[in-house]
């Protein structure tokens, strides 16, 4: 199967926070900047207020650690949030365009490879 995106749900350097502090299940604004800047340069207050802001979406938790600084921990795994992130999605275009919805999705879907399409299929014979 393809490679998951977290940067189609997420904003782009949310999806790279969010990367890293999956990788390493919990982290401080210090240490998300120290991995970010060897990708790229970006201001500790950045990191600082992104990650407050996941935070106030639910997306990360935070707690205060010993020194009183806040240590950010997913409130969900990749696999859990992606899932949750692409049913509310789907769902949110079905209420709005309905069938028009639906079929754009299964002309998507019958675009797709073999191997998807058969894993796919295997899924929907679980739910009948």
């Amino acid at each position: 199967m393809r490679k998951r995106k977290t940067n189609q749900i997420l904003g782009e350097l949310e999806a790279v926070i969010m990367e890293i502090v999956w990788k390493f299940k919990s982290a401080s604004v210090r240490e998300v900047l120290d991995n970010l800047k060897k990708r790229r340069k970006v201001a500790y207050t950045t990191v600082m207020t992104v990650m407050a802001r996941l935070a106030d979406k639910g997306i990360l938790n935070r707690k205060l650690d010993k020194s009183g600084a806040y240590v950010y921990v997913p409130s969900q795994d990749k696999e859990t949030f992606l899932a949750a992130s692409s049913r509310k999605l789907i769902k949110n275009l079905i209420d709005e365009f309905g069938e028009v919805a639906v079929a754009q999705f299964i002309d998507a879907v019958s675009d797709s490879n073999q191997k998807d399409l058969a894993q796919w299929q295997k899924k929907l014979k679980k739910i009948r």
